[in-house]
C-alpha cells in the first residue's frame, strides 16, 4: 500500500491552466509541466491521450512537443486514438522504486497511430510469452478515482 504522505500518489493540481505535479526526488518538490500540462489534465480528467501536430508538415508528437523538430513551428493539440502497435517490450523482474511494486510486469514501446515516436507504458492483460512485436494494442485508463494525472494512469492491452 502506498504511503498516504508520498507525493507521487497525490493527484495533480491545475492552476491557471497548468499542471502542478507533486513528485519526489530525494526531497519533495512540485514540477510544473508548463505548456504541456494539457496532456496530463486530459489523462486525469477525460481519459484521453493527447498529442501535438505540426501545422506545416503534419508530424504528430505523443509525448507532446510544443514545437516541430523539423519545421521549428509551434504545434497544435490533437486527440490520439490510443491505438498502436508494440515495437519493443520486456518483462521487468525487479522493482527499483515504490511506485510500481508489483513485479513482474511488462513494459513496452507502442507506436501510436499517426505518431512520430514511440510511447512507453505498461502492457497488461497478456502473458509475456504471447506478446509479439507488431501486436495491435489500445490504451486503457484507470478508473477516474484512481487517476492522478501521471503517465501510469493508462496502460496498453491487446486489441485483436
Amino acid at each position: 500500500m502506498a504511503d498516504e504522505k508520498d507525493p507521487r500518489f497525490v493527484p495533480i493540481k491545475v492552476e491557471d491552466g497548468f499542471v502542478i505535479m507533486p513528485d519526489r526526488w530525494k526531497v519533495d518538490f512540485l514540477a510544473s509541466m508548463g505548456e504541456l500540462s494539457r496532456f496530463f489534465i486530459e489523462m486525469k480528467e477525460n481519459a484521453r491521450l493527447m498529442g501535438m501536430k505540426c501545422p506545416r508538415c503534419g508530424s504528430v508528437y505523443c509525448w507532446p512537443r510544443s514545437w516541430c523538430h523539423d519545421c521549428y513551428v509551434d504545434t497544435e493539440w490533437v486527440e490520439m486514438s490510443g491505438k498502436g502497435k508494440v515495437t519493443v517490450f520486456g518483462q521487468v523482474e525487479v522493482s527499483l522504486n515504490d511506485i510500481k511494486k508489483d513485479v513482474p510486469f511488462i513494459q513496452g514501446g507502442v507506436h501510436l497511430e499517426g505518431a512520430r515516436y514511440v510511447l512507453v507504458s505498461c502492457i497488461r492483460e497478456i502473458a509475456f510469452e504471447d506478446l509479439y512485436t507488431g501486436m495491435p494494442v489500445r490504451a486503457e485508463f484507470l478508473p477516474p478515482e484512481e487517476r492522478t494525472g501521471r503517465i501510469r494512469d493508462f496502460y496498453f492491452v491487446p486489441d485483436e
